[in-house]
């Protein structure tokens, strides 16, 4: 899970990453946590892209430069379908938080207390375990992860397949690889990453997925394609 920061107070900035990995710890689950200092900076980051997919956002409300709610409309206009926890020290904000789809408010002073159930209800929302989430031309999107079949990369674009659509988005397969560590998908091509479950046969430079679908597979991976299949048929 990528979650996202963006508060002007360092101190708190700093605290409250220190929170979110000791919940992550405490849950077993993997999180990347990245930290700005203003909307203005998360802006700019996420218009060039240079921020990865975001999952949840802890958006501080009130900011100098561009403040919380000006960023989140922002980020909502162009396609971001993160889960957005505003930050505060108020609660007068309903109103406006609900404009901009806000998931929750979490009120600084509370965060010791309230940031696991918070945490608890965004992994809910997210699925984390069996959705796979990416967005595309300012649209969001959520795929069982037990529908896709397999990722194709062209170029700077990722294809993902499942056995009645076809999705794209911006992605490095590498990226995506270690994204869907443990999740059943591996890698046989340096353009390919497929689920294994659908595999129903294979030889030295391909495979077949059960729907007749064939994959080639590279010299590069071919022992550890041919080691893994295997097992999977010992077991």
């Amino acid at each position: 899970m990528h979650i996202v920061i963006c508060d002007d107070e360092k101190v708190f900035l700093d605290h409250l990453k220190e929170l979110l990995v000791r919940d992550s710890v405490e849950k077993n689950m993997d999180i990347t946590v990245t930290q700005f200092f203003d909307g203005r900076e998360l802006l700019e980051a996420y218009g060039t892209g240079k921020l990865p997919h975001m999952d949840v956002l802890f958006l501080d409300i009130r900011m100098e430069r561009t403040d919380g709610l000006e960023t989140a409309r922002i980020l909502r206009e162009k396609g971001c379908g993160c889960l957005i926890i505003f930050l505060t020290s108020l609660e007068a904000y309903a109103r406006e938080g609900y404009e901009v789809k806000a998931f929750r408010y979490l009120l600084k002073d509370q965060t010791d207390k309230d940031l696991g159930k918070v945490m608890d209800a965004c992994r809910r929302e997210l699925g984390t375990e069996e959705y796979f989430t990416f967005s595309y031309e300012r649209r969001s999107y959520r795929i069982r992860k037990r529908d896709i079949l397999y990722f194709e990369s062209r170029k700077r674009v990722i294809i993902l397949f499942t056995s009645k659509e076809e999705y794209q988005f911006y992605q490095k397969l590498d990226v995506l690889e270690e994204q869907l560590s443990g999740n059943g998908f591996f890698r046989c091509h340096r353009s390919f990453l497929v689920q294994e479950r659908y595999v129903k046969s294979w030889k030295e430079h391909a495979l077949w997925l059960e729907d007749g679908r064939e994959i080639p597979i590279s010299r590069t991976y071919e022992k550890d394609v041919n080691r893994r299949l295997m097992l999977r048929m010992g077991d």
